[in-house]
């Protein structure tokens, strides 16, 4: 069997694995650059994951709580290389039982694991998490002389076993079993919403600060009310702040946390004027966007309106950011292209506007309807809604004016 432990090359500091929408793992890595000492490719290649190194833990605090592009944070404990055969699993077991978690857990605290596996292996996740929860339990009987309590369900403390192809990475999550892009305001949900973290990739691409910003396919208002949180500085952590798991291990501390959420929440801009509407043909939609800022504290900061696109009427907008129907929004690729029609027809009559973003799987139309109506391409990233690929574009009225 090999398994050689990877030593923390920055010299110091932790080391924190972060998971993001797939494909907005360079958005992620350029928001967070300087945090720690070093950003390195992540194993789990174009899988939405950023590894960082070298970060304070007032620092790991902050980015846990204002930073609005990731789902999961795992403090990472142990990277090593594991075998491509079945003593991979042996591998684990150890690297688990000789680790710091049997020292971190107490009898009043349960644990489970949960693993992530990305590449062709003779076994499976749940193999793996069983190997490992094996190996926490039984160091912490050797070194503890206690038995920790297992709880799959509802941990105290979840430890992340995750393997891509040679290398294990153990660690202990920070958020929680529901990932992040679950903010905790949310009371109303669109069949085919985005995920609030894609919402905010698709802010960030677009340079939004307090723009006058319009949805026009706004569904359940997610796009809008995220900018509302990014204008005003309200932290994406901001509902949960009592839920991190970390929290219930005190595996990072407590009364720092309260001083890092205390120091944010006190630079929010309660009185900030802001220009963000939005707008869908679906009543109910439009009810539940309402519902949703009021939830999220924004109601003054956003308006929602009950109308078709080409029915909007103010001018002032400078961004559009939009999630257009495709796929199980629609039922079939000619509704698509006529949402994107209509779109850009109307983006064309907007004479302050500086730059549309929008999400998309295919391409080709959107090139094709954005050249036809005097816009081009500024950016394209390759990204994943859910378990569909798609584009985050960013385009532009032409030079050559429209």
């Amino acid at each position: 069997m090999v398994c050689y432990h990877q030593p923390h090359e920055g010299g110091g500091g932790l080391r924190v694995l972060l998971t993001a929408e797939r494909g907005t793992e360079g958005l992620l890595a350029s928001d967070i650059k300087g945090v720690g000492d070093k950003i390195i490719p992540s194993p789990f290649s174009f899988s939405g994951r950023v590894l960082l190194e070298g970060v304070d833990e007032r620092g790991l605090l902050k980015l846990l709580y204002t930073q609005p592009l990731y789902h999961k944070a795992a403090l990472v404990l142990e990277v090593a290389e594991i075998p491509a055969t079945r003593e991979a699993l042996d591998a684990c077991y150890l690297v688990a039982r000789q680790s710091e978690i049997p020292h971190i857990l107490s009898p009043s605290l349960s644990f489970g694991v949960r693993s992530v596996r990305k590449g062709n292996h003779p076994f499976t996740s749940q193999e793996v998490a069983a190997y490992a929860g094996a190996g926490v339990i039984d160091g912490c009987r050797a070194k503890r002389g206690f038995r920790p309590r297992v709880n799959l369900s509802d941990p105290d403390l979840l430890v992340v076993a995750d393997v891509c192809h040679s290398t294990l990475i153990l660690g202990v999550e920070l958020v929680g079993l529901e990932g992040l892009h679950r903010r905790g305001w949310r009371v109303y949900t669109h069949p085919a919403g985005i995920k609030s973290t894609l919402a905010n990739a698709l802010l960030k691409v677009a340079g939004f600060e307090n723009e006058a910003l319009w949805d026009p396919m706004c569904g359940s208002g997610t796009i809008c009310i995220e900018a509302a949180h990014r204008a005003i500085g309200l932290a994406p952590g901001y509902f949960k702040r009592e839920s991190f798991l970390f929290l219930r291990s005190g595996i990072l501390s407590p009364s720092l946390w309260r001083e890092v959420t205390e120091e944010s929440d006190s630079r929010i801009k309660w009185d900030l004027t802001t220009s963000i509407t939005g707008s869908d043909r679906v009543l109910r939609h439009i009810e539940g966007a309402r519902a949703n800022a009021e939830s999220a504290l924004v109601k003054d900061k956003v308006s929602f309106h009950h109308l078709p696109l080409r029915d909007f009427s103010d001018t002032r907008v400078e961004t559009i950011v939009t999630n257009p129907p495709y796929g199980i929004r629609l039922s079939g690729p000619k509704g698509a292209r006529r949402s994107l029609e209509e779109l850009f027809t109307k983006a064309a009559s907007l004479k302050d506007l500086k730059s549309l973003v929008l999400i998309h799987p295919d391409a080709e139309t959107v090139g094709d309807i954005a050249s036809k109506y005097g816009f081009c391409l500024d950016k394209a990233i390759a990204a994943y809604n859910g378990n569909l690929e798609v584009f985050i574009f960013k385009i532009a009225p032409s030079p050559s004016g429209r």
